[in-house]
């Protein structure tokens, strides 16, 4: 049988195969193997460990993500998980003539001589003959003759795959734009799965959030989460000298941005306020997801106290930017919570008229949003995805069950909108 010899060959076999599906459709699995590869070719091994287990959550006997997954415990001495999944996936396609390699050289660096000698010779019997094996053969030969080794180095075959500097406690990420995030190190965390699948956070907002900042502005991130539009809002400044105002009322997602900040070198231009926003001071119950997996977003939630402030506290508040006015505000709470914000800001919205974008869901009352902005002289829009601006949200119109964010404007923003061609 003629079998496939050099290890690193696994790799760029992969890439061809995908590049050539042409109209083929594209299966979950495949994409995130694509996307494991290369994570793993660029040396972000701890994102690569995460698709390949997302891969083998869709199709235990998956191949190359056994594979492919066990290099990369192989090299951070978990020499046994290591050594199991490169068996099976030895088991689901013998004929790769690299799984076989990988299976020896693992058994060495586990000081198994003889072990690997077996499965040496196994595979010499269905045909593998090349340099790799020859030079692993004399290594057989001359551990068996030895002691074997105390402790464990990365395999030789394969260049060494270092962890993201984030830390145990989370995993830096890069996004389209080039910014960096820090997201928990969890690929149960949905944002974690998210980022990693797609590269970039999905919404398609994003995209015309980065090009509605101009490089002076003042904006708000009020419930910044992880800070994914903090982060963009900040980095679409450039050198200007811009601003933004983000409240993130959860400890563990305000640490993160913290550091997903520092990693960026923006501290100096976010100011970041462990609140929330509120229709009202002191302190609020707010509900925080537990475990949010990519697949189940019914998790059970938490209920934790914060402190609040609402939109004219925080225009009296320090930390304001004095004489600016805000162009964009970014309200991420739901969507029942909307109006009691709002009312909560008349000041607020006698001084300036910024541009709102906040969050939908399918079964939210849209005509409830549109009378909460109306009452402000503020009319509602939707993003047009294929345009990337807005346009007016009519009133028969029914919420796109994919649509996750709305936007209103009073008619002087909208003017300004229309003419940096942002609106239709």
């Amino acid at each position: 049988m003629l079998i496939q010899s050099r290890g690193r060959r696994v790799f760029a076999r992969t890439r061809s195969a995908n590049v050539n599906l042409g109209a083929t459709i594209v299966t979950d699995s495949q994409r995130l193997l694509e996307q494991a590869i290369e994570h793993q070719r660029g040396g972000r091994a701890e994102a690569a460990e995460w698709l390949y287990r997302a891969v083998l959550a869709l199709d235990v006997d998956h191949a190359e993500a056994n594979h492919n997954l066990g290099i990369i415990e192989i090299e951070r001495g978990d020499l046994d998980a290591g050594l199991d999944h490169v068996r099976h996936a030895l088991d689901q396609a013998p004929e790769i003539g690299g799984y076989w390699l990988t299976l020896v050289e693992g058994l060495l660096l586990a000081g198994r001589a003889a072990e690997a000698a077996e499965v040496m010779e196994r595979a010499r019997g269905i045909g593998l003959d090349s340099p790799e094996a020859d030079a692993l053969a004399q290594r057989i030969a001359e551990a068996m003759a030895a002691p074997p080794a105390s402790t464990a180095a990365p395999l030789p075959s394969e260049p060494t795959m270092p962890a993201s500097s984030a830390g145990n406690d989370s995993l830096l990420l890069t996004m389209d734009d080039s910014v960096r995030i820090h997201v928990p190190n969890d690929i149960d965390a949905l944002p974690t799965y998210l980022l990693l699948e797609r590269e970039d956070w999905p919404e398609p907002e994003l995209a015309l959030v980065r090009r509605l900042v101009e490089p002076d502005d003042l904006v708000l991130d009020l419930g910044a989460g992880l800070g994914v539009y903090t982060l963009a809002m900040a980095h679409a400044m450039g050198q200007g000298n811009g601003r933004v105002l983000a409240l993130e009322p959860v400890t563990e997602a305000a640490a993160l941005l913290a550091r997903s900040l520092a990693e960026n070198a923006l501290e100096t231009r976010v100011v970041l306020q462990q609140r929330a926003i509120g229709d009202g001071a002191g302190e609020v119950g707010i509900r925080v997801r537990r475990a949010a997996r990519p697949h189940d977003l019914g998790d059970s939630f938490e209920t934790r106290t914060v402190g609040a402030l609402t939109l004219d506290e925080l225009l009296a508040d320090a930390a304001w930017p004095a004489g600016a006015s805000p162009s964009l505000v970014r309200l991420d709470l739901a969507a029942e919570h909307l109006p009691g914000v709002l009312r909560a800001g008349e000041r607020f919205f006698a001084a300036h008229d910024p541009l709102l974008m906040f969050r939908v869901a399918p079964d939210c009352d849209l005509g409830a949003l549109r009378q909460a902005v109306e009452t402000l002289g503020y009319a509602l829009y939707r993003q047009v995805d294929a345009l990337s601006a807005l346009a007016p949200c009519g009133t028969a119109e029914t919420l796109d069950a994919r649509r996750r964010n709305l936007f209103a404007c009073a008619p002087a923003r909208a003017e300004r909108l229309r003419a940096r061609g942002l609106m239709v």
